[in-house]
């Protein structure tokens, strides 16, 4: 296991047929009797697997293991850490993250938020601990589950909050609509 979040749970695996290890996202077995997880699980595969960046998650392949009703998706497996995790490193050694560092994740995850708005996909819980940071210290943007896919059906009840509380816009907050 490598995480969770809200809708399903990651791990790490290897792929015999690509020879290399990968993330696979598995969507809670609580959940794939509800048709709108379904659809946000599909879409959030779908949007992803269409976008071409190097600092968006790479999405390699959606399926459904029909044996046991298992959704999952196949992701690049990188080899670092999340934001959250190195932040929190640097807080357990009272030391602050250098401004280089943060200037080059701020700019690596816009550049990736631009290419993602341009193609018409809004991430919608931009935080920490979903973003991710390569040994070479390449900021990638993951976890789009909530994404909102400019055109497309919403997939939640109006007034409904998405989203990470903590890092919500306040508008979203009033809203429930961003």
């Amino acid at each position: 296991p490598l995480g969770s979040g809200g809708m399903a749970r990651v791990y790490r695996a290897y792929h015999p047929k690509l020879d290399r290890y990968v993330a696979v996202k598995v969507l809670r077995s609580d959940l794939v009797d509800d048709p709108t997880f379904l659809s946000r699980f599909r879409q959030e595969a779908q949007s992803v697997a269409a976008l071409r960046h190097p600092n968006i998650i790479q999405v390699f392949d959606f399926d459904v293991e029909t044996e046991n009703d298992m959704y999952y998706m196949v992701m690049e497996l990188l080899d670092g850490d999340s934001l959250h995790t190195r932040v929190n490193d640097y807080r357990i050694r009272d030391d602050k993250m250098p401004y280089g560092e943060m200037v080059r994740i701020m700019l690596d995850v816009l550049d990736g938020l631009d290419y993602a708005h341009a193609e018409g996909v809004i991430h919608r819980d931009i935080k920490p601990a979903n973003i991710l940071l390569t040994k070479k210290g390449q900021a990638v943007l993951a976890d789009f589950g909530i994404a909102q896919i400019i055109g497309s059906t919403q997939h939640t009840v109006s007034g409904a909050l998405l989203g990470t509380l903590n890092y919500m816009a306040p508008e979203q907050g009033l809203t429930g609509s961003c």
